[in-house]
């Protein structure tokens, strides 16, 4: 009997140590059911395929207009003021980039992986627990307490990105009270706190249109003006734009046919070799020509364009490989719209070269399927250019 009895009392401390873990598994399921049944439930938001959201973005206490579009595929897009400067984001589901003149960056950028976990959370629609099983994420039930009189249940979410969020739900009304997570500020790591504030219901989503970011001393404000579900949207936005000024470098895209020569004494153009060539986007901002051609000796050049923001000139870098160099020009297009790059303010030694020849390459007749590139040496630093070899493109 006493036998018994021990068995007894042993199968009730196994019951009672098993119990609570089985209960908060129940418990966190039971907690996510109730809190997106609260925002509309899942038929609701399985029917959203696009959103765009307008209202006001308050930053530094600058109150500035912001629009934001979001696809249920990951995508998301913002145009929005940090202070007096305009910031543009966005993101495809894995990569994103942003325009962010706080940076002292005025063209398009990558983002960091850093900035990347927050842009998981800014392309949401609403809650992260939606479908976050299918994404790779993980929840945990961390405990049920009180914050400014209210009672939540707190939620642990780590995601499958590496991403940690701590999710305070009302207890009462099922919807998100408060939310820590890491977010950025300036590009940094930053912690955060983010409260969420006027709930209403949107054909039959419930969203909530104030969103307060706490970091340290500073705070961010979204208050939403007007929500449009299922709006046509022109996904080329999301794709990373070039700078303005590579831009005019475009018409270099393609492949072509290219007749070499080079200008003897007589003044006569002389044909050393007729080739081809290809131009391409090798980075955003980063144009690459690949060209073997016969000048006396057989040549193989891998030519990258650039923009120089600071010195606000365009930059080119020449690999030869016949002399295994590599050499720097830069320049501008100038009012004839001919664009001059050559070496005479770039130096590689901080004594002055006596005697040096310098080189330019000059783009020049640019048409839509034709343009032609002068290589051309100088021996008074720059005062006068002489031909040498011209390069006549056409595109195939």
């Amino acid at each position: 009997m006493k036998h018994l009895k021990f068995k007894k009392l042993k199968l009730f401390f196994i019951i009672f140590l098993c119990s609570p873990a089985m209960l908060f598994a129940q418990d966190v399921n039971k907690i996510i059911a109730k809190h997106i049944k609260a925002h509309g439930g899942v038929q609701k938001w399985e029917a959203v395929k696009t959103m765009k959201i307008s209202g006001e973005f308050t930053a530094f206490s600058v109150v500035k207009d912001f629009t934001t579009f979001k696809t249920s595929s990951g995508l998301y897009y913002s145009d929005l003021f940090l202070g007096q400067h305009r910031v543009i984001e966005a993101f495809d589901g894995e990569a994103g980039w942003t325009i962010d003149p706080w940076q002292d960056i005025l063209f398009p950028r990558k983002i960091t992986k850093a900035e990347a976990n927050v842009f998981y959370q800014k392309a949401e629609f609403c809650t992260p627990f939606f479908n976050y099983e299918e994404r790779g994420d993980t929840v945990k039930f961390i405990e049920t307490t009180e914050i400014e009189g209210v009672k939540v249940n707190v939620i642990k979410l780590s995601r499958a990105t590496g991403g940690v969020e701590m999710w305070y739900l009302d207890a009462k009304t099922h919807l998100e009270y408060k939310c820590e997570s890491m977010w950025v500020d300036f590009a940094f790591p930053s912690p955060t706190e983010i409260y969420f504030e006027n709930f209403r219901t949107i054909e039959g989503l419930v969203i909530p249109f104030y969103v307060e970011k706490t970091f340290g001393q500073r705070n961010r404000v979204i208050n939403i003006k007007n929500i449009e579900i299922n709006t046509k949207i022109d996904e080329s936005m999301f794709v990373m734009p070039k700078s303005k000024e590579i831009k005019k470098l475009e018409f270099l895209v393609g492949e072509w046919d290219v007749t070499v020569e080079f200008k003897t004494r007589s003044g006569r153009w002389y044909p050393l070799d007729q080739t081809t060539s290809a131009f391409e986007f090798v980075g955003t901002n980063i144009l690459q020509e690949k060209i073997s051609y016969d000048r006396f000796l057989h040549n193989t050049k891998i030519i990258n364009y650039t923009y120089d923001s600071e010195t606000k000139q365009y930059r080119m870098s020449v690999f030869n490989d016949l002399s295994s160099s590599i050499n720097i020009f830069d320049g501008v297009f100038d009012d004839d719209g001919i664009l001059a790059l050559d070496n005479t303010k770039i130096s590689y030694s901080d004594e002055k070269e006596e005697n040096k020849i310098y080189t330019q390459y000059s783009i020049s007749n640019i048409e839509t399927d034709s343009f032609v590139l002068e290589i051309k040496t100088s021996s008074d630093n720059g005062e006068t250019w002489k031909s040498g070899d011209k390069f006549t493109y056409k595109r195939m």
